[in-house]
């Protein structure tokens, strides 16, 4: 059977009243040149719609192409979500013959579509994106993703296609998964897979002959090891990440010892939450199920705005103990935050290496100083980035490379740093943000301005 163009679907959607049978009474919800607002992919255009009567919004799918048995699959799919209580989930339900469509590459004119809820939101990658500098988000994506994964394992069913396009994040922060084309449910047990989901994502070894209520076990791992590496070193997304991947892609998991992505989540092996889901991730690689273990392996801590405050505080303090000269009680405050935890160390190195490079308190040490401005800045630190960038530029603790301390300057500009945005061309600067001259400068108020800015 041959289905519309996209075109042909619009303008049938565009006179929605007469064109459907039972769901007459939705409209479609234009946008600001008049076009019915809708998104399509290489199997379906989704639009949403209005519902007439009582407003809600729903989103109706469309299709583009013929799919064996998609009508007994998704009859089966919303009988099994019929009796699922989950926000994570929509209610789907499908109509055959639903909408007429004046179209000339098919013989026939009526054709199905699927109906569901229409969810407000972005998509995982959309929302990383726009999220990379802020800790406590990314913190937090990691933390409601392993909430829903660990739900999902312990489910008869499986949702077949994990990946960033098929997650959406909610305003209040709700993750919802749309696109159930390749759900597994119970009484399609024995049935080959109708696709194999997507590369990057799905286990190198899957096959449509894979089709159990595990086939998510290995996207789940990989997924959830990605946000926590991306919350723990931000900077991982620019070097990593991409429009078809959060980290990885399919080449990594046919061989991790070629893997660069692999390699470079190494120095965040010391934190105790990252390195349970590596192992997580390990067992789903060597397995393809995790039905082995427990889904609470996947359980991480929730991040809190008061933790971070508090993470703020303690260098607030340490910059008046700066200015009042008291050099002493500042290095024990870097210090405790270089210990006290992800969000806290980037601060704590950060400081040491400032007091390092100009001898306070400590003996003057330009290769510690450069060593502590590149852990901090490995975790997407600008201020760190800016004066490593100074360090490679005038030969502080490192060999001098105006190459890098370019490309340095630019991610720091790039991270709106101001002293960054401020060189007109990337190629002289003469001091540390917090240099000897510019700290006293800087008041408590200002400071937490730029702290808060980065987390909260």
């Amino acid at each position: 059977m041959n289905y519309p163009l996209i075109s042909e679907y619009i303008e049938a959607i565009k006179s929605a009243g007469d064109n459907f049978d039972k769901l007459s009474y939705l409209r479609p919800v234009l946008d600001n040149d008049g076009q019915p607002v809708m998104t399509s992919g290489n199997f379906a255009v989704v639009f949403k719609m209005r519902d007439e009567q009582t407003g809600k919004l729903h989103a109706v799918k469309c299709f583009l192409r013929e799919q064996e048995g998609r009508a007994e699959s998704y009859q089966q799919i919303a009988d099994e979500l019929e009796y699922v209580s989950s926000n994570y989930l929509t209610p789907i339900k499908y109509y055959e013959k639903e909408l007429y469509v004046n179209t000339r590459n098919s013989d026939e004119k009526e054709f199905p579509v699927l109906l569901m809820d229409w969810i407000e939101g972005k998509t995982l990658d959309v929302f990383i994106r726009e999220n990379i500098n802020n800790q406590y988000a990314l913190e937090m994506l990691a933390y409601q993703f392993n909430k829903m994964a660990a739900w999902l394992l312990t489910q008869p069913f499986a949702h077949g296609d994990l990946k960033p396009d098929n997650i959406i994040m909610k305003e209040n922060g709700q993750l919802v998964l749309i696109d159930y084309d390749g759900m597994y449910v119970p009484a399609m047990k024995g049935r080959k897979a109708r696709e194999v989901g997507s590369p990057g994502y799905r286990h190198p070894s899957r096959t449509e002959d894979v089709f159990d209520e595990h086939i998510d076990d290995f996207s789940i791992a990989s997924i959830a090891l990605s946000l926590k590496a991306i919350s723990l070193k931000p900077v991982l997304w620019n070097e990593f990440g991409g429009n078809d991947r959060i980290l990885f892609k399919e080449d990594d998991f046919r061989d991790l010892t070629k893997s660069n992505c692999i390699a470079a989540l190494q120095d965040i092996m010391n934190d105790t939450e990252f390195c349970t889901l590596y192992g997580v991730f390990m067992i789903a690689l060597a397995k393809n199920d995790l039905s082995q273990i427990s889904f609470r392996l996947l359980n991480i801590n929730k991040s809190s705005k008061e933790d971070l405050q508090e993470v703020v505080s303690l260098y607030i303090k340490a910059d008046e103990f700066i200015k009042a000269k008291r050099y002493g009680e500042a290095y024990k405050l870097f210090t405790l935050l270089s210990r006290k935890g992800e969000k806290a160390s980037i601060l704590g190195y950060n400081g040491l290496g400032y007091m390092y490079a100009y001898g306070l308190h400590v003996p003057k040490d330009e290769i510690k100083a450069a060593a502590f401005f590149k852990q901090a800045a490995e975790k997407g630190w600008a201020t760190s980035i800016f004066n490593l960038g100074i360090c490679y530029e005038k030969g502080i603790g490192v060999d001098r490379d105006q190459k890098e301390a370019n490309r340095l300057y630019h991610i720091a500009a790039e991270k709106n740093y101001g002293p960054a945005q401020e060189l007109e061309t990337f190629e002289t600067s003469s001091y540390f943000y917090f240099s000897s001259k510019d700290w006293a400068k800087i008041s408590a108020e200002r400071s937490n301005i730029i702290v808060s800015k980065y987390y909260l």
